[in-house]
């Protein structure tokens, strides 16, 4: 709850006292002395108080507690407690399922892989499904309770880019389902596979076209406000078409079946490596204008890596997918699979290689601070973009037998593995001591959102 304060006449014409003490007592004992007032302008803005109307009130006290606010935060019911971590659950907490689900993903895949590996990853597996569905489940009771925080969120230039971790951690549950769950459970896991997917890439499309018409249509969007967080939505697209092509290689799924997975991900592929290239040149010359980000963001720098290192992922699972669905079909010769398998190597390889300067500038932002930024949820923004480049890595060191790829991909790998540590450690604490939940209304409503301000 917001209150103004301001001091009044009383009806004996005196203006009435105002000190720092009646702020902190609370409720004065008597209207005659402080009035105050609960008032939500439709404007939003206050008019400040002039002290030569008031020349008997003493401002001094105010001054120095409060410096020039006129608004003050007193404690409201949803600042405490549960309902403060519910209403401060933010769509980018989706983020560290993002980056716990990646881990999982490259422990199973490490070029190096051996059989004590695969217990972390089943560990880490279980603990992203675990934490995507209760982000799900408090994602849902938040929108529930305060329905209002539902168009103040569409609306926000910044919060509604994270929209696209959703779909993007659901979809490193599917990838795990397939690598995992499938061989052991046998086809009504791969069903269940291919009827998620159905859904992350709906959501993913759905997500980047309409956040970006929002980004065009209603945010306040300048260059020099622009953050790699813009990425987000169409990174989402590439995820799901990396995904789809995983899901597309499994042998239970029918032949037309396979066809339409395989074509939609190049659908996919295509909507969110485009989109996301146009946004990358645009965050590039905001970078060369108002150059790197604040020391508090300045990881979101990583997320630069997301378009081009599941794009090059993406695009060499889907080769891989049409090498092995086009021979069982006649719609093409049987050589289509294997030149889109070809055109899928050589362009995962130019796509990869165009990350490497992005590379650079984000370990060099990082460096240039020599280490010293605060923990914030961003951290985790790390992992996924370099996990993309990871697997596009390993995936690069299998298809063409390199071990210049294997020891890169070993050595990314082990380099995620412990900042996910880091990061994991970092979230807990601050989950228990209430520094990772924002407080309550941070999340400022836009007066033309048809939201009341909380």
């Amino acid at each position: 709850m917001r209150i103004a304060v301001w001091p009044t006449k009383n009806p004996s014409g005196r203006a009435g006292r105002f000190t720092s003490d009646t702020v902190r007592s609370g409720m004065p004992n008597s209207l005659s002395e402080t009035t105050l007032a609960v008032t939500q302008p439709p404007s939003g803005v206050m008019t400040p108080v002039n002290p030569s109307e008031y020349p008997d009130v003493q401002f001094e006290d105010l001054e120095k507690g409060l410096g020039d606010k006129t608004d003050i935060d007193l404690p409201r019911q949803d600042d405490h407690g549960w309902r403060r971590i519910v209403r401060g659950f933010t769509p980018s907490m989706f983020s560290i399922t993002m980056g716990t689900g990646v881990v999982a993903i490259l422990l199973h895949q490490m070029p190096y892989n051996s059989s004590w590996t695969n217990y972390p990853c089943y560990i880490v597996f279980g603990l992203n499904v675990l934490i995507f569905v209760s982000a799900l489940f408090v994602s849902i009771l938040r929108y529930a309770l305060w329905p209002e925080l539902w168009p103040a969120m569409i609306n926000h230039p910044t919060h509604s880019l994270f929209l696209g971790c959703f779909p993007m951690g659901l979809g490193t549950i599917v990838n795990m389902i397939v690598l995992v769950c499938v061989p052991a459970w046998g086809p009504w896991a791969a069903t269940m596979a291919w009827a998620l997917w159905w859904i992350d890439a709906a959501l993913a499309v759905v997500i980047c076209c309409s956040v970006a018409f929002l980004m065009i249509s209603v945010h306040d969007v300048s260059p020099e406000k622009l953050t790699a967080a813009c990425l987000l939505p169409a990174v989402s697209c590439i995820v799901a078409a990396s995904t789809g092509g995983q899901v597309a290689q499994m042998e239970s799924l029918e032949a037309h079946e396979a066809l339409w997975t395989l074509l939609t991900c190049y659908c996919c592929w295509a909507i969110g490596f485009f989109v996301g290239l146009m946004i990358l040149c645009i965050y590039f010359y905001r970078l060369l204008l108002f150059k790197l980000p604040s020391q508090e963001v300045v990881v979101s720098v990583f997320l630069s890596l997301g378009p081009l290192g599941q794009g090059s992922f993406g695009i060499l699972q889907c080769g891989k997918a049409a090498k092995m669905i086009f021979p069982k079909l006649t719609i093409l010769p049987e050589g289509a699979g294997t030149i889109l398998y070809i055109m899928g190597i050589i362009m995962g390889l130019i796509i990869w290689a165009m990350a490497i300067p992005w590379m650079c500038f984000a370990v060099g932002s990082v460096l240039r601070l020599k280490l010293r930024f605060p923990f914030n949820i961003g951290w985790w923004a790390f992992l996924y973009p370099v996990g993309g480049v990871a697997s596009a890595t390993i995936t690069l060191s299998s298809e063409l037998d390199s071990a210049f790829f294997r020891v890169i991909g070993e050595t990314l790998t082990a380099i995620i593995v412990l900042v996910w540590i880091v990061c994991f450690v970092r979230t807990v604490r601050g989950a228990f001591s209430g520094e990772l939940f924002p407080k309550p209304g941070v999340c400022e409503l836009r007066p033309d959102s048809g939201a009341k301000t909380p």
